[in-house]
């Protein structure tokens, strides 16, 4: 069972997550994940969700604690996205250097995500913490075949999914980092 606190992040942090990972990112066992922005939210969520299911996850932060932390809830590696080289770093996790199937982008970084997937791969954006607008190289976009998917909370169904995958596998309950009065909210 879940405590309160923990069961208060279900209804937007899990259900956003949920849809963006599945729902909208058709995210499969066995496939390549990779989360920017270890340590939030979202990123924290889309570790946990995507590691039950068989996922293989890789995350980016600014912090190797952040990192590290992520690692305990399930993701394989993390690169620091300080370097500027960190997609080439992050696609070198992956299987013969091929890129991610997936990246879950809640930080607005085109760019770099799309120099992480693998051809056909596909990027789910669903924040702009760092720039609500982005550039795109188009020609490399459309010779790679990428598909960008927007995504934002979630449905009663992928509601009824996120509760059913919490059910039937196992994933760690929710990292609650502070708790407030509703007085105080």
């Amino acid at each position: 069972g879940l405590s309160w606190e923990q069961a208060a992040a279900l209804p937007l942090v899990g259900l956003t997550t949920y849809r963006a990972l599945f729902t909208r990112g058709r995210l499969r066992a066995g496939e390549n994940l990779l989360v920017l922005g270890a340590g939030g939210g979202v990123a924290t969520m889309a570790v946990m969700l995507a590691s039950a299911v068989g996922a293989n996850v890789t995350v980016t932060s600014s912090s190797a604690d952040k990192i590290a932390q992520a690692q305990e809830l399930g993701a394989a590696n993390g690169v620091l996205y300080t370097d500027s080289e960190w997609p080439a770093e992050a696609r070198s996790l992956t299987p013969n250097g091929q890129g991610f199937d997936l990246v879950l982008d809640s930080v607005g970084t085109w760019e770099p995500s799309i120099a992480a997937l693998r051809p056909g791969g596909r990027l789910v954006v669903l924040g702009a913490s760092r720039s609500e607008h982005a550039t795109l190289d188009v020609r490399r976009f459309y010779f790679g075949q990428y598909e960008l998917i927007g995504t934002t909370m979630g449905s009663p169904r992928d509601f009824t999914g996120l509760l059913t995958l919490l059910d039937t596998e196992t994933v760690p309950p929710v990292p609650i980092s502070a708790a407030f009065p509703l007085a105080e909210a």
